[in-house]
């Protein structure tokens, strides 16, 4: 009887393995369906006339079509094809509308953006848009839409997930994405709010030696002649050529798509950005253009602010109750404390960003169609936010730079810490903003550096990047370099700055030889910068107590500045005796090495043991078997202020050293010939993790392998668009 039972539970036990896997297996199959269809021709309602989606063997689309709005029709087709999820996330998110999707959980990230009326911003920005904009942006919203209807089989696969049905894509989702980018890019008030935390427990000179004046100067290209994130840039005369690499966070699917359109003999080439028509950094066959942030002082958080307005939102929540949110608005501006408890209570943040009848769409779309300077300088008189460094070259030579948006006109220097009241009322005008045409040099560049000299008669701001990519950049112009291997480099200048300060105290043979490059496959850089990390901690954390991991990061000109100015940083107040730095960088070495054995198991493991770019998707990242599933990650070199920019998270425990910050996008605009032009996206085209475009662009990315856009005529894939 016993046997017979057991029998039974094993019989039963296999059954329902078999269910299990037959019922995972079925999902799988059915998740499948959700590839695009890539050949043969369809009829839809939309577009006016034919319309070509062209795909190479990495999945780069190139739309043909007869005009501009049948090509907006055939990108949002093709975005939609492959990024749907992604384009998804991003309005739901900028809405302020997850939790309708994932329940309470989404609630806090609601809070937050709904409070910020990124939305309501973007459907005030439809109100005012140009006829002929307004048509290209109507006609990709039809081509999402014709995706959406003529697809019969299954949604991305978190959708499918969530069991989500979505709604109409409309023309604000798409402005949504440049609301949501302005307000990434502005970064200066989380470090204003923490100066102000710090400076609850610090005194003013404490406080700036822990965010001190650049070591050293900016290479001369990069500042007077030139008119959060990172980015690098530059431009020479002769021959002509514009590079540009934008630095954002590194994710799956990345943030850039890359794609080629043809209206008759016009072209535009290079990053878009699902979601949106127009081409984000390009050429169109007569200029080329790229941009960097521009790290100025875009906005004050203020303690007691003038409230002018209050609104009520309801969040509504899946599988619960509604929420009601009620926001106090400012002249330019909201509370952040109603947004969020972690905020001070009644601190407001404001900024130009959420001032009213922001252009900056206008002004891209007209840049994608500018010829000349003349055109591109006055297009970008209306470019509002956020505050970028827009490079120009055209293919008679002419190189240049403005660095547009609504900048405030601060009559006193500020942003160290919050203040009282906001300290501007108007704009520094479009013609005073920084810019600069044909320098005597022949070149020009920016990298998040200081951009203008000490002449420059506005207050711009205190918080740029160090100069040490802009200094490599310079370096490796003057000597003639070529333009990839540049973008390539993995050199750390800010290392060759710090080691001999490190050195003095304690020997370390293997530093003492090493060149300062951050190569994966050598072990210097992992010894170098698990030394300076435990360095800062030894140095810093007792001081800043709580908020120390707030500050934490790769800072080598402040670690510079207490070890060779302000010791007494050096000393641990938490006991009797007085310690000095050499007794913290012995200290620091000893917790490095023993940190690095215990954790890799090594004596010398290389650096990309530990410096992986890690593309990361932000809902599957929460869950275990799905994070294994979705996300990819390929060791790298470059450090956090290499040219090859390889940024890092030194707050991160588990993982300090992982790649999670650098240049998502890659393009060597050739302008003598600009089908030569190279380009390069991490990781791949697609968003859909069953597709072979999905992360095939990796490898080509890491190791500085380029792909052209010059259009084909022998495509893998043709997939025609007639009028229904």
């Amino acid at each position: 009887m016993t046997r017979r039972l057991l029998r039974y539970c094993v019989i039963g036990l296999a059954a329902g393995v078999m269910v299990l896997a037959a019922g995972i297996g079925g999902g799988l199959l059915w998740l499948r369906t959700s590839l695009p269809q890539l050949d043969g021709q369809v009829s839809l309602q939309g577009p006016g006339g034919r319309v070509e989606i062209l795909r190479d063997a990495h999945g780069v689309v190139t739309v043909r079509a007869g005009t501009r709005a049948d090509a907006a029709f055939g990108l949002g087709f093709a975005h939609a094809q492959d990024r749907f999820g992604q384009m998804e996330m991003m309005r739901r998110t900028g809405a302020g509308r997850m939790a309708e999707l994932v329940g309470a959980s989404g609630v806090p990230l609601d809070r937050f953006f709904r409070g910020l009326g990124l939305h309501r911003q973007a459907r005030e920005q439809e109100r005012t848009l140009s006829p002929r904009l307004r048509a290209e942006l109507e006609a990709y919203a039809a081509g999402v839409n014709a995706w959406r209807t003529s697809h019969d089989g299954a949604l991305p696969w978190l959708l499918e997930l969530l069991l989500y049905d979505p709604e109409p894509w409309q023309v604000a989702d798409s402005l949504l994405w440049g609301r949501m980018m302005a307000l990434q890019l502005l970064g200066n008030w989380r470090t204003e709010l923490l100066r102000g935390r710090l400076a609850e427990q610090l005194s003013p000179e404490q406080l700036e030696d822990l965010w001190p004046e650049d070591v050293g100067g900016d290479p001369p290209d990069a500042v007077a002649p030139v008119g959060t994130g990172g980015s690098n840039l530059w431009a020479v005369r002769s021959p002509p050529v514009l590079a540009n690499d934008p630095h954002l966070g590194l994710s799956i699917p990345g943030i850039w798509y890359l794609a080629r359109i043809e209206v008759g003999a016009d072209v535009l080439a290079g990053a878009t950005a699902p979601g949106v028509p127009m081409m984000v950094l390009g050429h169109n066959g007569a200029i080329a253009w790229g941009m960097t942030n521009a790290a100025t002082d875009m906005a004050d958080l203020v303690r007691e602010p003038e409230v002018l307005s209050t609104r009520t939102e309801t969040i509504n929540v899946r599988w619960g109750e509604p929420e009601t949110l009620v926001v106090r608005e400012t002249a330019s501006g909201v509370v952040l404390s109603d947004l969020s408890d972690r905020y001070p209570e009644g601190w407001s943040l404001e900024s130009p960003i959420f001032l009213g009848n922001d252009r900056t769409v206008e002004a891209l779309a007209q840049v994608n169609r500018a010829t000349s300077w003349a055109g591109f300088e006055a297009a970008l008189a209306s470019f509002h936010s956020p505050h970028q460094n827009v490079a120009y070259a055209d293919r008679h030579g002419r190189i240049g730079m403005i660095s547009p948006a609504r900048v405030p006109l601060r009559e006193q220097p500020g942003g160290l810490v919050p203040s009282a009241r906001r300290s501007w009322e108007r704009m520094i005008p479009y013609d005073e903003l920084p810019r600069v045409v044909d320098p005597p040099s022949g070149r020009l560049l920016n990298a998040n550096n200081r951009m203008v000299g000490p002449d420059y008669p506005y207050f711009l701001g205190r918080d740029w990047r160090p100069p040490w990519r802009a200094r490599r950049i310079a370096m490796l112009l003057a000597k003639g370099a070529d333009h990839r291997s540049i973008q390539m480099d993995s050199v750390s200048l800010s290392a060759r700055m710090v080691l001999p300060h490190l050195l003095g105290a304690a020997p370390v043979p293997e530093l003492a030889a090493w060149d300062g490059t951050m190569d994966r496959d050598r072990h210097e850089p992992l010894l170098y910068i698990t030394w300076v990390r435990e360095l800062l901690r030894g140095i810093f954390a007792d001081e800043l107590g709580p908020r120390f991991s707030s500050w934490w990061r790769y800072r080598p000109q402040a670690l510079v500045h207490v070890l060779t100015r302000r010791p007494e940083w050096c000393d641990v107040i938490s006991t009797p005796g007085i310690e000095n730095c050499e007794d913290r960088i012995r200290d620091a070495l000893a917790r490095a090495r023993s940190m690095i054995g215990d954790r890799y198991g090594s004596d010398r493991p290389v650096w990309g043991k530990a410096h992986a770019a890690r593309f990361s998707h932000p809902f599957a990242g929460r869950i275990p078997l799905l994070r294994s599933m979705i996300e990819r990650e390929i060791p790298t070199d470059g450090g956090p202020d290499t040219v090859n920019r390889g940024g890092v998270r030194f707050s991160d425990e588990a993982h300090p050293f992982r790649h999670v910050h650098g240049a998502g996008y890659r393009a060597i605009y050739t302008l003598d010939d600009l089908d030569r032009s190279e380009f390069i996206v991490t990781p791949g085209q697609s968003g859909n993790p069953f597709s072979r475009w999905y992360a095939d662009l990796m490898t080509r990315w890491r190791d500085g392998d380029p792909l052209v856009l010059a259009g084909t005529t022998a495509p893998i894939h043709r997939l025609v668009i007639e009028p229904e």
